[in-house]
C-alpha cells in the first residue's frame, strides 16, 4: 500500500507560527526522501491551534522545496471561493512542477461562522449568509471545466473565457469526504476519493461509503480506475506503548476540543493529566480507538485491514509534540508499508 502525509501544521505549547511552518517543510522533505507519494496541507482559518490557513500557498512553497513526492490540499474548502481563481492557482503550481500537483477539495468550512462570515467578504454578523453547501457538486464541475478548458456552450462565457496559463500536465483533482454524498460526488465525477477517517472514524459507514464510490465510478479524463486514500491519525514507533504514549498529545488536543477547549500539542508527560472519572477515562480509550496506534507489525496488520476495505493508500495525519518523534513515525509507516 502507497503511503502519504496530511500536516495541518498544528503547533506545539509555545511555538510559532514560523516554527511550525519550518517543522511542515521538514516533514515535507523528510516524506519526499522516504519516498512518500504524495503530501497534503489542510485549510484552518481563524485558529491559534492551527497554522495553515492557505493550504495553496503552502503546497506552492513547498514544491519548491522537494523533488519528487506529489503535494496537494487536503484541502481547498470550495464554497469560499470561485472555481474559476482556484483552477488558475492550481495551473500556476501544475507549470511549476508538472506531473506533481493534486487539487483536493471539499465543503467544510474550515473553520467556524466568524472566518465564514469574513471570507465571504462580511465585517458584522449581521453580514451572514447561509453557506451554500448545496451548490457543491456544480461548483465541482465548473471547476474541473476550466481545468479541462471545456467550458459547456451553456455557459455565459464559452468561447470568450479560459483559465490560464495553458499547461502540459493539468492539476489532479480530488473530491473529499466523510460518507455517501461525497463519494458518490467523486464516482460520478470519475475523480480520485479522499474520505477523512480521521473525522468520520466509524468503520461500517467507511465500508459503505467505500464501497459505494467504487461501485458507482465511472472513468473520466481525469482518472480511468477508482482510487482511494483513507486519511487517518497515524502514530508509529519502535513498540506499540511507544507508539501509544506519543499518540497522547493529539488526544489530550481532542479531549479539551470536546469541551470546546482549542488547545496546542502538549509534551506527553503533561497531556491528559490529573485525575478523570471513569466516564472520562473510557472517553480518551474511544479517541484512541479511532488512531492507527503501533509498531512496525501493527501498522502493517492495520493496513492490511484497509486493504481489504477497497482502500488503496493511507495518508497519516501525525500531531505530535516533537519533531523527532514524527519522524520516527513517518519512518515506521514507511516500513510497514514496504511489508
Amino acid at each position: 500500500m502507497e503511503v502519504s502525509m496530511l500536516d495541518q501544521t498544528q503547533l506545539t505549547e509555545g511555538q510559532t507560527a514560523e516554527e511550525g511552518f519550518a517543522g511542515t517543510v521538514e516533514a515535507a522533505r523528510l516524506a519526499d526522501r522516504l519516498g512518500y507519494r504524495r503530501f497534503w496541507l489542510s485549510e484552518h482559518h481563524s485558529s491559534d491551534t492551527i497554522a495553515g490557513s492557505s493550504p495553496e500557498i503552502l503546497a506552492a512553497h513547498l514544491l519548491a522545496k522537494t523533488e519528487t513526492i506529489r503535494i496537494g490540499t487536503g484541502g481547498v474548502m470550495l464554497t469560499h471561493y470561485a472555481p474559476y481563481k482556484v483552477a488558475e492557482n492550481f495551473r500556476v503550481m501544475s507549470a511549476l512542477a508538472p506531473g506533481r500537483v493534486d487539487l483536493g477539495v471539499g465543503k467544510a468550512p474550515g473553520g467556524t461562522h466568524l472566518p465564514t462570515i469574513a471570507l465571504q467578504g462580511g465585517r458584522a454578523l449581521t453580514d451572514a449568509k447561509p453557506r451554500q453547501k448545496e451548490l457543491f457538486p456544480e461548483m465541482v464541475d465548473e471547476l474541473m471545466e476550466y481545468l479541462e478548458e471545456k467550458l459547456p456552450e451553456s455557459h455565459p462565457m464559452s468561447g470568450y473565457l479560459e483559465a490560464s496559463p495553458a499547461v502540459v500536465q493539468k492539476p489532479l483533482p480530488w473530491i473529499l469526504g466523510t460518507g455517501p454524498a461525497s463519494a458518490l460526488l467523486a464516482a460520478e465525477r470519475g475523480l480520485p476519493y479522499a474520505f477523512a477517517r480521521f473525522i468520520n472514524a466509524e468503520r461500517d459507514e467507511m465500508r459503505e461509503t467505500i464501497g459505494l464510490y467504487r461501485k458507482n465510478f465511472r472513468p473520466s479524463s481525469f482518472t480511468e480506475n477508482p482510487y482511494v486514500v483513507l486519511a487517518s491519525r497515524v502514530f508509529a514507533a519502535g513498540t506499540d506503548d511507544e507508539a501509544e504514549w506519543i499518540a497522547r498529545s493529539a488526544a489530550h488536543v481532542q479531549f479539551g476540543f470536546h469541551r470546546g477547549i482549542q488547545g496546542r500539542l502538549t509534551d506527553p508527560s503533561e497531556a491528559l493529566a490529573g485525575s478523570m472519572t471513569e466516564k472520562e477515562k473510557q472517553e480518551v480509550r474511544d479517541i484512541l480507538s479511532t488512531y492507527l496506534i503501533g509498531s512496525k507489525e501493527t501498522i502493517g496488520r492495520e493496513m492490511d485491514n484497509l486493504s481489504g476495505l477497497g482502500v488503496d493508500e493511507l495518508m497519516a495525519l501525525t500531531p505530535v509534540f516533537s519533531p523527532e518523534s514524527k519522524r520516527l513515525s513517518m519512518a515506521v509507516l514507511k516500513e510497514a508499508a514496504k511489508g
